[in-house]
């Protein structure tokens, strides 16, 4: 049985290991996403940054630094639609070598760019997530420096979040292919990013649902986390600007209640986790309605707790959550329901366990107040460690046999070393 401190050898030696100059990798650098990620390094960043909050450790503090400079340099600058590239657009993939796999042997190969790297810009989350990283490590660090530096970059990031909003007729963050597009990429562009995790709930079977392209859901998908992080974004820097750009300051915050309004309307009766082109709820119940919970915070000024979730909701989010077909007391929570016609424990997002998932999930109910709950979680996902013995991608827990390795059809299995994985662990051992 390990215990906390080597748990924290663990978490901490896998981090200084993934370090790279460009930031850090998604996973190791023999294994398949050992490269830079957006969405990965921005949750990595933001877990790290809970971590330093306890140990005021320097170390944590610099590489946050270093990937925030270096995810700007990446910041979408032209119209590119074979890549996704948008202005202000934080990237999603990037890929200098060693994206053959991607590029020369898919029948829709993925976008090159004309000096041989592979940008992938095929991601809705990661300008948020930049955004939350920024102001957070900003706030925590007090560095004068960061804000000068990444102006234009915040500036810009902002402007895509306000415009791709203002595109969607039902005020949500949301994402599409563009129909000029010709080369591959991915066709889900949330954390859970497998096609398989997408679906329509009330279909009768697998195969009748996949059977008919008609009960596929429209884009654009506009997926519940996303509009948590684009709401945080928003309410966080419309008031840091406040005094510097009063009139963009204005236009932010205005949007953001919008958007909280558009989050009533379509997410808060039941939470699904997304929303399709059409305006229908894909309602199966996932593990991201908790990222709205950890995409809030505490407001000790009020005393009140603030996120996209009315009040109410915040305590239904964690009792739904909790709840045995979510809950794996020996593991963490599932990323789908055992209750789901598409539960399959050994899946990569339909019913499987993720690490950071789970510890995100425990630090919103923490700053939710619901500390007993966070408690519970964060025990689960530390045995769950414990087993393993490494800062793995994934891994399943299936109802007859236990807790286990994922190993996907095709013989994959889950990277032993992952970033987010790792810096989540790092988290949990912090957490009161």
């Amino acid at each position: 049985m390990l215990n906390r401190e080597a748990l924290w050898d663990i978490g901490m030696k896998a981090i200084q290991t993934l370090e790279v100059d460009r930031g850090i990798l998604a996973s190791g650098k023999e294994e398949l996403y050992g490269c830079i990620f957006g969405r990965d390094s921005l949750i990595t960043s933001l877990l790290l940054l809970e971590t330093y909050k306890k140990t005021k450790d320097a170390y944590l503090l610099s590489l946050v630094r270093k990937i925030l400079l270096n995810l700007a340099k990446l910041q979408g600058r032209e119209e590119q639609p074979q890549s996704g590239e948008e202005p202000g657009k934080i990237i999603h993939e990037f890929r200098p070598d060693n994206h053959a796999h991607l590029t020369q042997s898919l029948e829709h190969p993925w976008y090159v760019y004309p000096d041989g790297v592979m940008r992938s810009y095929d991601t809705v989350d990661a300008t948020p997530l930049f955004l939350m990283a920024v102001h957070e490590y900003q706030m925590v660090s007090h560095d004068s420096e960061i804000v000068p530096l990444l102006e234009a970059n915040i500036y810009d990031a902002l402007r895509w979040i306000l415009s791709t909003l203002q595109k969607n007729e039902f005020g949500l963050l949301s994402y599409g292919i563009h129909p000029d597009r010709t080369h591959g990429g991915l066709n889900v562009q949330s954390w859970m990013d497998s096609g398989e995790s997408v679906f329509f709930e009330e279909s009768d079977s697998k195969e009748g649902h996949r059977g008919k392209e008609s009960e596929r859901p429209a884009y654009p998908l506009a997926p519940i986390e996303v509009q948590a992080y684009a709401y945080a974004a928003l309410s966080k820097w419309g008031t840091f600007l406040r005094d510097r750009y009063p009139e963009f300051a204005r236009q932010m915050l205005a949007r953001a209640a919008a958007l909280k309004d558009s989050f009533a309307t379509y997410f808060e009766s039941s939470f699904p986790f997304a929303v399709e082109g059409k305006g229908r709820p894909l309602a199966a119940v996932r593990s991201s309605m908790g990222h709205c919970v950890w995409a809030g915070e505490y407001d000790e000024e009020t005393n009140q707790f603030i996120s996209i979730l009315a009040t109410e909701s915040v305590r239904k989010v964690v009792e739904r959550l909790i709840e045995p077909d979510m809950f794996v007391p020996d593991a963490g929570i599932r990323t789908l329901s055992t209750s789901s016609p598409y539960f399959e424990a050994n899946s990569y997002h339909n019913g499987s366990i993720w690490p950071h998932d789970t510890a995100l999930i425990a630090l919103g109910f923490e700053r939710a107040g619901y500390h007993d709950e966070a408690c519970k979680v964060r025990d689960a996902l530390l045995r769950a460690y414990t087993y393993f013995g490494t800062p793995l991608e994934l891994f399943i827990y299936d109802p007859i046999s236990g807790i286990g390795e994922y190993r996907s059809k095709a013989g994959q299995g889950a990277c032993r070393t992952q970033a987010w994985s790792a810096a989540a662990l790092l988290a949990m051992l912090t957490l009161p």
